[in-house]
């Protein structure tokens, strides 16, 4: 359904999902893709070129086609997904003329809608959505995982509140509100009086208010990407609606200690 009937919105973190449009054609260069749809690839490689790992690493062999695809994150507190599927229908149905070349030279086109493992969603794919997936001839296809993504342009967040017992939570950003908070490179680092100081703050606030509102568990999070020392009242003027629980002494391992600056009970074990 996605009319204006909600169960539960606005309870429990959001939920993310994506919606992609994947195309494979036996020929054509992905700039001509994007060039011809408007829309910019995530992921792409031309046929004939090197093959190679994500991270860039050459492997043996060639392409034997062109991939490319495009992809929109969304997030929802409740559990609608169709009403984006059809937004992306509406931006890319002025282009039917070239999705019918690509079909009759070879190609092929598919949307994806792909749930990245935050929760339940439920929904109903209208038939106008149907019809118009038909016309353009686009396959829908669905993917769906069953552990949250930590991948897929999301990085964890360590935030320190400067509570004298130290409490510290774990939260996700984007690529994007990442950048936005650790503008230097390879930043891993930041200071709550550093981060009052960076330019466009009305977008730095917004970012955290986002990000506050995906927190994760700490034994979930695969990896800290970076920590954020942030006084604890400017902490709670973002986050006040909800409340970590403070770290028992016991819990707070070597390494912790030696970051935090902590003074446990087996100090004296910590080499200093």
């Amino acid at each position: 359904m996605t009319d204006d009937t909600e169960t539960d919105a606005g309870a429990g973190a959001p939920k993310r999902f994506d919606v992609e449009l994947f195309i494979v054609h036996p020929t054509y260069d992905p700039a001509e893709i994007s060039a011809a749809l408007g829309l910019d690839a995530k992921f792409s490689h031309r046929v004939g070129e090197q093959r190679k790992t994500p991270k860039g690493t050459p492997l043996e062999g060639t392409y034997r086609d062109t991939r490319w695809r495009h992809s929109r994150r969304h997030e929802t507190r409740d559990q609608w997904f169709g009403d984006k599927i059809a937004e992306l229908l509406d931006r890319i149905e002025p282009h039917r003329g070239f999705l019918k070349k690509l079909r009759d030279t070879g190609g092929r086109a598919c949307v994806i809608v792909q749930f990245l493992g935050d929760g339940y969603f439920g929904d109903e794919i209208l038939q106008d959505t149907l019809t118009k997936l038909a016309d353009l001839e686009l396959d829908l296809g669905i993917e769906c995982f069953t552990v949250p993504q930590q991948g897929g342009g999301m990085k964890n967040i360590q935030v320190v509140d400067s509570a004298l017992n130290c409490t510290f939570s774990v939260f996700q950003a984007t690529d994007e509100e990442f950048a936005l908070l650790f503008p230097e490179p390879q930043q891993d680092i930041q200071y709550a009086e550093d981060l009052a100081s960076l330019p466009r703050q009305e977008e730095v606030e917004a970012a955290l208010r986002r990000i506050w509102e995906r927190p994760i568990r700490k034994q979930d999070a695969q990896g800290i990407h970076g920590t954020l020392f942030y006084e604890l009242e400017r902490y709670k003027t973002y986050y006040r609606a909800k409340r970590e629980d403070a770290v028992e002494p016991s819990a707070v391992n070597q390494a912790q200690r030696r970051l935090f600056g902590v003074a446990g009970p087996d100090r004296e074990d910590l080499g200093g």
